[in-house]
């Protein structure tokens, strides 16, 4: 299932029954921002993992965090300071969390994705290790309608097909109001 829009922002997530076992709830899951696909390999997610994780209310996919000096920062400079804060070079000082998807297979893999909003849009940039480095790759501005419709669509494939709930019909039930005519 696609939810979003691959050439922009948007996830790829199908769940595979032959891949599981109890308790564990498998699949594929990619996050593609500007027509690239993240992790950039086949790897099996588990959906029953992943998706809490990113639903969490603490989680900076459900709750980008406002930062406007940031997010109207040059690109490379607020890539760099991202990556800073994420991933600090002394052991001492402590990891800050508030802009890393918690996206395990995409961090496996290489990638790190940072999200953060100017109060109304949402930014997400990727980067990737090389060399112990963290690179800046990609990045793409979207609308925050957009980004709520990609989160609960992900919600939606998350209730149906891992938790295995069927919607709810009041949720659901389209309502007809009458107009009279002269």
């Amino acid at each position: 299932m696609v939810i979003g829009d691959p050439y922009k922002f948007g996830f790829l997530i199908e769940r595979v029954d032959s891949w599981e076992y109890e308790p564990f709830i498998n699949g594929l899951m990619f996050l593609f921002l500007n027509e690239q696909g993240y992790p950039d390999e086949l790897r099996t997610t588990t959906l029953s993992a992943e998706l809490p994780e990113l639903f969490d209310k603490g989680s900076p996919f459900m709750r980008p965090a406002v930062d406007k000096e940031f997010f109207y920062m040059e690109s490379e400079e607020r890539f760099e300071r991202l990556a800073a804060l994420t991933y600090p070079e002394s052991i001492d000082k402590e990891s800050d969390l508030s802009y890393v998807l918690p996206f395990h297979e995409i961090n496996d893999a290489g990638y790190a994705v940072f999200v953060l909003s100017d109060g109304s849009d949402v930014l997400i940039s990727v980067g990737q290790w090389s060399e112990g480095k963290l690179l800046p790759l990609d990045e793409r501005i979207v609308p925050s309608d957009e980004y709520k419709s990609i989160v609960r669509g992900l919600k939606s494939f998350y209730e149906r097909e891992v938790l295995r709930k069927k919607p709810d019909a009041a949720h659901n039930k389209v309502t007809v109001k009458r107009v009279k005519r002269k």
